[in-house]
């Protein structure tokens, strides 16, 4: 076993809003869903693994009934509790904000227009503000999240993002980039490319520049950052128990009903994520290899259907000359810069 487990859980697939970018394509409740019975053996499991936290994402999971008595089960056995929430179940989560380390609410746009473009109802924006400083108020550990994606991956986008989150007071701005699974009908117009990313990032990492960034491509731009954590030391449980190493894979290694953590986490698919092989494509003699790990393995598969290639939003194309692998020596890019 890990010496620390960061588990998210899917906790159901209903949905108030629609968003066109979901990667779990959430709106009706799994047709398999965990009933309330098989929710609290899985707790219970988590519990008896010991665990250090949970986050909850999904689909909305305050709308499942049951979910506040799973979370207070984890929450009395010490185990650290994250929520991402559309913010439009607020008021649902109110008398029980105490049971949560910290809550993420989704914010993609700075205006009201776009954000409810982009989160399918009308009305949104204004909601999740409305969310976002409840909980500021209370003095909960609150953070806006925010998809990367190509309508407001522009510094100038971003930017406004930015001053939201000052305004608001959250703590924090969390950032992830798009990937186009789940919910597809726009993805040619939400798709990145490597240089969107670069530029989006390279502006984020000028704002921070003395935290760690999370995302192994900010290792690209000699930023303090970690291999992906996804399948070494972090799973996902789907809303039917099946167990997939990363939030944006649905291949499984296991069903949480019927197999132990130890099972899963050495299951063959586990396996391939931790021991990637890079023969043959552009990581290979790449520099950074050992600090960024290839990038997210997740969206490596999405892209390819494999593991063992480079994250798709990787924007270096790595060149190397013989005296690099021969003498102690030093190599200047200067035409055609990677």
């Amino acid at each position: 076993m890990v010496k620390m487990l960061v588990v998210g859980w899917s906790f159901t697939s209903q949905c108030n809003l629609r968003c066109i970018h979901c990667y779990n394509a959430s709106g009706k409740p799994h047709p398999n869903e965990l009933t309330h019975e098989q929710a609290l053996f899985v707790a219970k499991k988590l519990i008896d693994s010991k665990v250090d936290a949970v986050n909850f994402g999904g689909g909305e999971c305050p709308l499942r009934k049951d979910f506040f008595e799973i979370c207070r089960l984890l929450h009395e056995a010490g185990i650290k509790l994250s929520l991402t929430t559309n913010g439009l179940t607020y008021k649902k989560v109110a008398p029980y904000i105490h049971l949560f380390h910290d809550i993420g609410v989704s914010i993609d746009f700075a205006d009201a227009e776009r954000h409810d473009f982009f989160r399918g109802v009308k009305g949104a924006f204004e909601k999740t503000i409305e969310a976002t400083k409840f909980f500021v108020s209370k003095g909960v550990n609150t953070e806006i999240v925010t998809c990367i994606t190509k309508l407001n991956c522009t510094e100038k986008e971003l930017r406004k993002l930015y001053e939201l989150a000052k305004e608001l007071k959250v703590d924090f701005w969390r950032l992830n980039r798009y990937r186009p699974i789940g919910r597809k009908g726009h993805k040619d117009k939400l798709r990145l490319e490597p240089e969107d990313l670069k530029k989006a990032y390279s502006f984020l990492a000028n704002l921070a520049k003395d935290f760690v960034m999370p995302d192994p491509l900010f290792a690209l731009l000699e930023k303090k950052t970690s291999i992906c954590p996804c399948g070494t030391t972090s799973f996902r449980i789907q809303p039917d128990g099946e167990v997939s190493p990363c939030i944006y894979l649905k291949l499984s290694g296991g069903n949480i009903l019927k197999n132990s953590i130890e099972e899963i986490m050495n299951s063959p698919v586990f396996r391939a994520i931790r021991n990637r092989d890079f023969r043959g494509t552009k990581c290979e003699h790449c520099p950074i290899k050992d600090k960024c790990g290839g990038g997210c393995a997740g969206a490596a598969y999405a892209e390819h259907g494999s593991f063992n290639q480079a994250d798709p939003l990787c924007w270096i194309n790595p060149k190397w000359n013989v005296h690099e692998k021969y003498l102690c020596t030093a190599y200047v890019p200067i035409k055609n810069e990677t």
